[in-house]
């Protein structure tokens, strides 16, 4: 009697334990990640190139009036400087050192969940299953990039903010006071200066009044008082933007167009939320299946047809939450061939929704020893797929050699791992790989140029020429092929 008693008490999950819980399997799982270097994808630019800026506190000015690898003239969908404030942060506190970038992650990480699991236990009025759930996206293997790859952290940021502004909305919902609409505007902005994605979030607050909400006693005019307030950090957000960007605008036509083009692309990233076996460092389109999603969404219409206490406003809430978040990065990457897995990090909480209307799933007893040994196997197969997918991202050789492995197609995958062969100083297979993304796409960009680089350092000086010249037909921009042809000259000259 008392140990049932014991049981049921842990399993009510009271107090203090379902964060400790969070704490010690978040930070065990993600440990080894402190040792982890930096894998040279955007992180040796946001955090190598970037060092005299970030050691400087007063450049914070600057991080808000450029795009998010201060170039001066990025695109104007990379506004994001929380994270370079975050990185700044880092900055002071470890210098270049990856691992503070890294323990920085993981409490991110670890945040999110804790504050997932305040929202899932206020949806779901089932605090067990809330707690379940938000297991599962801790450990979740399609997560890892977010988690283990430093520049991911911008939507585990992203998501902290998110879920902050949505539970202080929920807080007004239930008591309308100020501090409660104020603490939704103010995680809004954060939200809206950390990704642009975080503009939907109103969509978001709409669509809860007519679904979840909608028979809730809130006056009307407290309501419009929630959107009206939300115009606050956007008029805020789209000054500092224009600001810092020239202008530039999207046609709603090749939106569409783009997430059409996109479709076999949203397949297979869905299908990993519930199938996460083609993972991928640099998912490439070539080299990824639709197979997993389509046996996903059949598995899941199946199940939610044949669900009998199924609530459609949760549904329509939570297909809202997932596609609002998800599809935007499709409607504007039609020429981009790879979507990196952490972009599900913030959509996949959507999904967590819909599973929750599963008769099955919703009808979990998980006082019995049977569903707790299943649930803990679950736990423990997706913990360890996890496990092994972050070592993926240990170092720079080690990311692209795994990016090579599961994306031979992807000529920025093969050119990258020479780039990274070349500065181990093993010049054959630098070479190797430059060649293979030339056969992938001849035009591919600064390939030529680093063969030229490889040839010059040889001091085969004709085949750099010819090199450096063939990279200035392809990319006449490109400065530093100009500086290795000048470079290059200024040797040849040398000599005579």
């Amino acid at each position: 009697m008392i140990k049932n008693f014991q049981m049921q008490n842990w399993i009510n999950l009271k107090s203090w334990r379902p964060y400790f819980i969070i704490f010690v399997v978040g930070f065990l799982l993600y440990s080894q990640t402190f040792l982890f270097g930096l894998t040279y994808l955007d992180d040796n630019t946001l955090i190598l190139e970037h060092t005299s800026i970030l050691q400087n506190v007063k450049n914070i000015k600057n991080i808000f009036s450029t795009d998010v690898f201060m170039s001066g003239g990025g695109s104007k969908f990379y506004y994001r400087p929380l994270l370079n404030l975050s990185l700044m942060l880092d900055n002071h506190l470890g210098g270049v050192l990856p691992f503070i970038y890294h323990l920085d992650n993981i409490l991110l990480h670890i945040l999110t969940v804790i504050l997932l699991f305040c929202l899932l236990d206020c949806l779901f009025k089932n605090r067990i299953l809330a707690f379940f759930f938000s297991l599962i996206f801790l450990v979740h293997p399609v997560l890892t990039q977010a988690v283990a790859w430093i520049p991911g952290r911008n939507d585990s940021l992203l998501t902290i903010f998110i879920l902050a502004a949505f539970l202080s909305f929920l807080k007004f919902f239930e008591y309308p006071k100020l501090k409660f609409l104020a603490a939704y505007a103010f995680f809004f902005g954060l939200a809206l200066f950390t990704k642009e994605t975080a503009i939907f979030l109103p969509i978001l607050i709409i669509v809860y009044f007519i679904s979840i909400g909608r028979k809730t006693s809130l006056a009307l005019i407290d309501r419009f008082l929630v959107l009206i307030i939300s115009l606050v950090p956007g008029f805020i957000w789209l000054i500092m933007h224009s600001l810092a960007f020239s202008k530039e605008n999207i046609r709603v036509g090749s939106a569409i167009g783009s997430v059409i083009n996109n479709l076999p692309n949203t397949l297979a990233m869905a299908g990993k939320m519930i199938f996460p076996f083609n993972l991928s460092v640099l998912p490439d389109a070539l080299d990824s299946t639709m197979l997993y999603g389509i046996i996903a969404l059949i598995i899941l219409v199946v199940a939610l047809i044949f669900s009998k206490q199924k609530r459609y406003d949760y549904l329509f809430f939570g297909a809202t939450w997932f596609l609002v978040f998800f599809l935007p990065p499709f409607a504007i990457s039609n020429s981009v061939p790879y979507f990196l897995e952490h972009r599900l990090y913030l959509p996949i909480i959507g999904f967590l929704i819909i599973l929750a209307e599963i008769d099955f799933i919703k009808n979990l007893n998980f006082n019995r020893r049977r569903v707790q040994l299943i649930s803990l196997f679950v736990l423990l197969i997706l913990s360890g797929i996890t496990f092994y997918h972050s070592k993926n991202f240990s170092d720079q050789i080690t990311f692209w050699q795994a990016a090579v492995k599961t994306s031979p197609h992807s000529p920025l995958a093969q050119k990258n791992l020479g780039a990274m062969y070349y500065f181990e100083g093993d010049y054959n297979q630098a070479i190797n790989h430059d060649t293979l993304a030339l056969s992938l796409n001849p035009r591919e960009p600064m390939v030529h140029n680093n063969l030229g680089v490889i040839y010059m350092d040889q001091k085969k000086y004709s085949e750099a020429e010819k090199e450096f010249k063939k990279e200035l037909e392809i990319n006449p921009g490109y400065d530093k092929a100009l500086n290795n042809l000048q470079d290059l000259y200024y040797r040849q000259k040398q000599l005579r």
